[in-house]
């Protein structure tokens, strides 16, 4: 029937005795953990280059590190039909169903999306849901995907790395050089894609050559420039580098990220001109020029998947396939100021008074992100414009802080395509069919302490104050994928110290 509110058809959505209990599933199961083993050694000696003073450094490490997902989840279905195999032996549930109506919760939120919207009493409380299953197990069939889910993985990386640098001063000037040898050995195993069953990957091994340069420029007493070259390599996320599944049941349709065992770690070479001036009596300026050259960028592209391979992942269909890979390659260059002071020179209760903040912009571009697009997308996850204003007073007994964070909206996820055989989607980039947006997000947060004695503190923060909006949109923010909210989080206690400052 339509809604007498909206004036929309939204059928019996406001009416919990139409939704039936379909599954319960219960994942909270097994482990998902990262194991790591390391060892290393440095030794450093002081000499002296024509008189000038030197320091020559080398040393090793070795990293072990194992990270592995062996989680599965017990699924719990109503038995409706006892001539079900695996209702076999149960106790009918009751008919004609198991009704939403019975496991209300209490939450109801008047101003659903600014009032559009009336919200549905459609939050079910998961403890009166628990609470049937407990009190009513014969109702139910049992099946597990212990040993056959499709996210397990495990990942074995060996890192082993040595390393040699050489700091020279001379005159206004400090010179700062090296290299760093990585070697890297990985295997894996995960879920096959079609039996859903663990498999080894193929193992791989490759070195890194990482030299890096470092020549710091004083200007006078109280300010310096400095410039820096270096190499860098990022790895691939371990679940993606095995080849393993996660899946996402909070957008709709749900998510498939799919790994890739053929994905290559990204290298950077990176360059930095950055500014500093001390301020009197506590505090600092620094602006910056940064300019990073990335080779094999590890990119996440996201599609429409095949029905068949929805409903053998996750039992239903449609839903969206998200695939990393290797982009050919991608810069990202920008500019960033920095300004902290702690203004002790004011009179009186103002001499507590200090303030920190930081701003930046970037700019960034990649290619090769999808045969089936010819732009040239701004990089993954990042933003044009973030910064950060921290308001801070420290004076006798008190100590405060406020933090002011703000990131730009900024691309999660490629989705756009304009090239045959796709056909580009209505409203281009910036449409429907546009790439994947996280929104925008300002938080403020702050915290502050009260010394009540030496070692015994009295502390409260808080944290989200203005419930700032977390989600994904694609193209632009009209187009909603989800938006979510969480409320600010309070924090108040004791803090007693026994060490004496």
């Amino acid at each position: 029937p339509p809604d007498t509110v909206n004036n929309l058809s939204y059928g019996g959505v406001y009416e919990p005795s139409k939704f039936q209990l379909q599954q319960i599933v219960d994942s909270a199961h097994g482990k998902s953990d990262q194991v790591n083993l390391a060892a290393f050694a440095s030794v450093a000696r002081n000499y002296r280059l024509a008189s000038h003073p030197s320091t020559f450094e080398f040393g090793f490490k070795i990293r072990n590190g194992h990270k592995f997902d062996n989680s599965f989840s017990n699924t719990y279905t109503p038995c409706l039909d006892l001539t079900v195999p695996a209702c076999a032996g149960k106790t009918l549930a009751p008919l004609p169903a198991i009704t939403e109506s019975q496991f209300l919760g209490g939450f109801s939120n008047p101003n659903y999306y600014g009032g559009a919207y009336k919200f549905a009493p459609n939050s079910p409380s998961w403890e009166k849901v628990n609470t049937y299953l407990a009190a009513n197990p014969n109702q139910f069939a049992m099946s597990t995907n212990q040993g056959v889910n499709p996210q397990n993985f495990g990942l074995v990386e060996r890192v082993t790395s040595g390393y040699i640098m050489n700091t020279l001063d001379f005159s206004r000037f400090r010179l700062i050089a090296g290299l760093r040898i990585e070697g890297t050995n990985e295997s894996s195993f995960s879920a096959d894609p079609v039996t859903s069953r663990l498999r080894r990957n193929p193992s791989s091994s490759y070195i890194d050559y990482l030299p890096s340069a470092s020549l710091r420029v004083r200007v006078d007493n109280s300010s310096d420039v400095k410039f820096v070259y270096s190499r860098a390599l990022a790895r691939p996320d371990p679940a993606f580098l095995a080849g393993a599944f996660q899946i996402d049941t909070g957008t709709q349709p749900a998510t498939v990220l799919v790994g890739n065992t053929a994905l290559k770690a990204e290298h950077a070479n990176n360059y930095d001109l950055l500014y500093e001036r001390y301020l009197s009596p506590l505090g600092l300026i620094q602006a910056g020029f940064f300019y990073k050259q990335l080779s094999k960028p590890v990119v996440q592209t996201l599609s429409n998947g095949d029905p068949a391979f929805c409903t053998s992942i996750l039992g239903s269909s449609p839903c969206f396939v998200g695939t990393p890979s290797n982009g050919g390659s991608a810069y990202v260059t920008g500019v960033e100021f920095a300004f902290q002071q702690h203004f002790t020179y004011l009179p009186g209760l103002l001499s507590g008074l200090g303030v920190s903040a930081n701003y930046s912009y970037t700019t960034s571009q990649a290619t090769g992100v999808n045969p089936l697009r010819d732009d040239k997308p701004a990089l993954l996850r990042q933003a044009p414009h973030t910064w950060n204003i921290s308001p801070t007073y420290d004076r006798g007994r008190l100590s405060a802080r406020v933090g002011l964070a703000y990131n730009g909206a900024n691309i999660f996820q490629y989705a756009f395509r304009d090239l045959p055989p796709a056909t580009p989607p209505l409203g281009g980039v910036h449409g429907p069919g546009g790439d994947q947006y996280l929104y925008a997000h300002f938080q403020v947060d702050a915290q502050g302490s009260f010394r009540i004695r030496k070692g015994l503190d009295f502390q409260v923060s808080g944290l989200n104050l203005n419930n700032a909006v977390f989600g994904f949109y694609n193209g632009s923010p009209q187009y909603v994928v989800q938006r979510e909210f969480y409320k600010p989080t309070f924090m108040f206690g004791f803090r007693w110290n026994l060490l004496k400052e």
